[in-house]
């Protein structure tokens, strides 16, 4: 079957209904081209070409530009759809309820970063080397999204006293993964698998001492 008449055939049997739901064919369809702009990302060194991943996937450009609306749609696709792995991973996953704050934390961070240093696309989008603009305006998106899990975390552990109530939530979450970010971004610009020890013993110094340290305390009692 050729791809017009694939597009075609979804059209006759109503690839998205009168409610906006699309079809099982729809969905594989999707998924396929998604795979294909995925994998010419990582062949191709962090470019993707339309034409490209139509011939991989064996679909017309036009019924790329249906599914994705073009180039960008494709490529913010991408991301959306690694961040989904990232935050399920990392930050929508429950941990020991018998830790503390900390220990949580320290925990979650860890599994972060082997997340980070194992997924496919982590030196592409974490490292910086997925060179299209809709990356990085995606990439803002989600990495705002993850700024509001963690000042809600960290909001909750000010609540019930593990914390202390001295800082901004949200600031003390843009500034821990933003230091985070450049360290990833640093870690994942080689080649070589990033010293990930190393890596949560850096980031945890950051962490704890923005999080866990008291100037007010450590001040009153240098008096």
């Amino acid at each position: 079957m050729s791809d017009d008449s694939e597009a075609g055939g979804d059209r006759a049997a109503g690839a998205v209904g009168a409610g906006g739901a699309v079809s099982a064919r729809g969905r594989a369809t999707r998924a396929r081209l998604l795979a294909g702009a995925r994998a010419e990302i990582l062949e191709g060194g962090g470019t993707l070409e339309v034409a490209a991943v139509a011939r991989r996937t064996g679909v017309s450009a036009g019924l790329l530009y249906r599914y994705y609306a073009g180039k960008d749609g494709l490529v913010a696709a991408v991301v959306d759809d690694f961040y989904d792995g990232y935050d399920s991973e990392v930050f929508n996953t429950r941990l020991d309820d018998s830790l503390s704050w900390p220990e949580r934390e320290h925990a979650r961070l860890g599994r972060e970063i082997d997340f980070l240093c194992d997924a496919p696309l982590g030196r592409m989008i974490i490292g910086r080397r997925l060179r299209e603009p809709a990356a990085a305006q995606t990439d803002a998106e989600r990495l705002a999204r993850q700024v509001d899990i963690a000042a809600r975390s960290i909001a909750k552990a000010q609540r019930e006293g593990e914390l202390g109530g001295s800082f901004s939530p949200r600031l003390a979450a843009a500034a821990t993964l933003g230091a985070f970010r450049e360290l990833m971004a640093e870690a994942l610009s080689g080649d070589g698998d990033p010293p990930r020890a190393e890596l949560l013993e850096a980031m945890w110094r950051v962490g704890s001492s923005l999080l866990l340290h008291s100037p007010a305390r450590d001040s009153s009692s240098s008096r």
